[in-house]
């Protein structure tokens, strides 16, 4: 009797027609506050989980997993760094070569920078996601076609069988050092490509990579190795085998290191929101605390008729602490089920958009973590 005596009580003294209706009021609106805490913490902590989400995808699928480059002069011999590159770090399971050259870009509209990068027809699908990014036209394996990000070729006044011409100030053996009259190559619009992401969007032209290497005068070279991975494979790991293996002019990053600087800045807000957005929970918890003091102000008289039915101090205490629980579980779990809603409601149907200009996708991305939505 005396386990189910507490729940029958706070029943009473929460819901029952003789309380004070202003009392009762306050209740909800201590059950409102909870909720309104906890449904901003879960869509939060979930849509900043989407943005890092989505911008570690874009990067894998413009970069792959791990990226070996050259910071000196193109590098000869792909073939045998492919291999070596294989021996180094086993988890590799494709590695596809590329040549990356910054140079302009002219249109109908005007004059642009721009990345040209060369790539392996043979290879490059299976390291990145750009021949599955293209929104218009294809990637053509014709020397004198190129695919082009869709926000350069809005930049430029251009779209698919339009040409373009390809501007290298510098090209041939020597390079930088021994600058040359600039080449111009003309090229027609084969197809764009949106990866999602406005700097790639709005820089990079794609190119088969013969042609490219016989644009800049570079035959057979490459200035790049993008690495796909195995499924669970540690990046960072072999982003450091492969530093320890190549010597000058090699670097390697994983895709971390890429946007290290972005990734820290987001997960420094995350902490700081959710923080921020915690300290209104804690806000909401100390009006559920208020409410009770009110409710054991307003109910002296039936607690002085418990007590003098045998009612002990344990007991008293064991009442309110459970109203002020079951407030508290009342708005959690609203606050969550409607966190969870909004949640899918974002994820499905993309409502708010975005300056891809500003936050680099369009889009307002949402992933749910279980775990932390526990945590909240």
């Amino acid at each position: 009797m005396g386990g189910s005596l507490i729940p029958f009580l706070g029943r009473k003294f929460l819901l029952s027609k003789s309380s004070d209706g202003f009392l009762s009021f306050i209740a909800w609106v201590s059950v409102a506050g909870v909720s309104l805490g906890v449904l901003a913490l879960v869509v939060v902590t979930s849509v900043i989980n989407g943005f890092r989400g989505e911008l570690v995808h874009l990067i894998t699928q413009m970069n792959g997993d791990v990226i070996l480059y050259s910071r000196g002069e193109p590098i000869d011999s792909p073939e045998k760094v492919i291999d070596k590159i294989k021996r180094a770090v086993p988890e590799v399971r494709a590695v596809t070569a590329a040549f990356i050259a910054p140079l302009m870009v002219a249109g109908k509209n005007g004059v642009a920078g721009a990345v040209l990068e060369g790539v392996d027809f043979s290879t490059v699908r299976q390291v990145t996601g750009i021949a599955d990014r293209i929104v218009r036209g294809s990637l053509s394996e014709k020397p004198d076609q190129v695919l082009v990000g869709t926000a350069l070729a809005e930049r430029l006044g251009v779209t698919i069988v339009d040409e373009i011409r390809l501007i290298a100030p510098f090209a041939g053996e020597g390079g930088i050092d021994q600058p040359g009259p600039p080449k111009v190559l003309p090229a027609m619009v084969s197809g764009l490509v949106r990866m999602g992401n406005h700097d790639y969007d709005s820089k990079f032209v794609y190119a088969k990579i013969e042609a490219v290497q016989a644009f800049l005068e570079q035959p057979g070279k490459v200035t790049a190795f993008k690495m796909k991975l195995a499924p669970g494979a540690n990046a960072r790991a072999a982003s450091d085998r492969l530093t320890d293996n190549f010597g000058y002019p090699f670097r390697s990053k994983d895709w971390a290191q890429l946007n290290q600087n972005l990734l820290s800045a987001i997960e420094l807000e995350k902490v700081v929101i959710s923080i921020i957005l915690t300290i209104i929970v804690i806000v909401a918890a100390f009006n559920v605390v208020s409410t009770l003091m009110m409710m054991i102000h307003d109910k002296t008289k039936e607690i002085a008729i418990l007590k003098a039915m045998g009612f002990r101090p344990r007991q008293s205490f064991a009442l309110f602490a459970g109203i002020g629980t079951g407030i508290g579980a009342i708005g959690v779990g609203a606050g969550v089920a409607l966190g969870l809603g909004v949640n899918r409601l974002l994820s499905d149907s993309r409502l708010i958009r975005l300056p891809a200009d500003v936050y680099n996708i369009d889009y307002l991305p949402v992933v749910t973590r279980w775990p932390e939505v526990l945590l909240i």
